[in-house]
């Protein structure tokens, strides 16, 4: 049995931005589609002399459409054969969604959007990583190549060549900058070897400061997405919650009153779980259901767990209560968020229109 738990959250860098990828691109397709039905339902009582009109223009942008579509799949496989010299191949393969059937346009656009969508992120997750773990010698080449499209300059001189690894991060932080440009004007010998010694230790930390807010906001998207489907209602939250801190409810159909409150730190390093009620204004009556709430949320909170752990977010449990040795907040209704069950009908109620025969 358990009470308010606590736990510390760690992140895997690549298997969580990657998985948090995946949820991303899969939430776009499902929205492409859902989009290209609305639109398919709005025209079709439009598909008679006008479509037979445009049927070879449909005919060409098609053909248009499904060279965009291959396109945007053979630079997948690159990505995949790039992920493979960071061990990522297998995660990145899952991240991808799967192709509709070629003759419905719509969704092989929304497909197709998705896909190139999801091979930008792709591409930055693993630059960063392969930043991340080069080694710190000065002379030795990217990991992986540059985008494509990129213009290779000239690399002169150490300050530069060590650069090169956050290249592709965009305008390094001015303390980096000032640096780099220091050990430029800093003659060969001993001070210039420690000016890039400092160099390097900058860009690094620059760098896992970098994954590590994505790390944050990837979990924001796993642990929303993990409850979901373990079949729970999730409140909308930001993706910065593991990063600037705050509060999120969830609960499950059924579950009446109860829900339980995910409070994250200000650093996204720690979570708290308790199952809290809510109750009307002036209403601090207790419930001898309390202690059942909380028994039913100590049985599937080992699932939560499983379930994050396998998307690359494990959450270490520091700090467990017994049930009911401390009582259930109670939390005013109006200072809670709706859910989709509180705006159905009651049991019983009668419908506000009767469907017509």
């Amino acid at each position: 049995m358990s009470g308010p738990t606590t736990v510390f959250i760690i992140g895997d860098p690549v298997t969580a931005l990657l998985a948090a990828a995946g949820i991303r691109a899969a939430e776009a397709l499902y929205e492409g589609y859902a989009r290209a039905e609305a639109l398919r339902e709005q025209h079709a009582t439009a598909r008679d002399a006008a479509h037979v009109a445009d049927r070879a223009a449909n005919r060409q942008g098609r053909a248009a459409l499904e060279r965009e579509a291959q396109a945007a799949e053979a630079r997948f496989e690159q990505l995949i054969r790039l992920s493979e010299q960071l061990g990522a191949a297998t995660q990145v393969r899952a991240t991808r969604p799967v192709r509709p059937a070629s003759d419905n346009f719509l969704a092989l656009a929304a497909y197709t959007r998705a896909l190139q969508e999801l091979a930008v992120e792709l591409q930055g997750i693993l630059l960063i990583e392969a930043a991340r773990i080069q080694d710190e010698n000065a002379e030795q080449q990217p990991l992986l190549v540059a985008p494509e499209g990129a213009t290779a300059l000239p690399i002169l001189t150490t300050a530069q060549r060590l650069l090169a690894r956050i290249a592709h991060l965009g305008p390094p932080p001015e303390n980096i900058a000032a640096l780099a440009l220091e050990l430029d004007g800093t003659p060969p010998g001993e001070r210039a070897a420690l000016l890039a010694t400092e160099l390097r230790r900058r860009i690094q930390l620059h760098i896992e400061a970098l994954q590590q807010q994505l790390v944050q906001e990837a979990t924001a998207t796993i642990v929303r997405q993990s409850l979901k489907d373990l079949g729970y209602e999730v409140e909308d939250v930001a993706d910065t919650l593991f990063v600037a801190g705050g509060v999120m409810h969830f609960r499950k159909s059924g579950w009446g009153d109860y829900m339980v409150r995910m409070r994250v730190d200000a650093h996204g390093g720690a979570a708290n779980f308790n199952v809290i009620r809510a109750v009307d204004a002036g209403d601090n009556e207790r419930s001898v259901l309390d202690h059942i709430a909380e028994d039913r949320w100590c049985a599937e909170f080992p699932a939560l767990l499983n379930a994050l752990e396998i998307r690359g977010v494990r959450m270490n449990v520091t700090r467990r209560l017994e049930a009911g040795e401390v009582p259930v907040q109670l939390v005013e209704r109006d200072r809670l968020p709706r859910f989709a069950e509180d705006d159905a009908p009651a049991p019983g109620a009668k419908p506000l229109a009767r469907k017509l025969q």
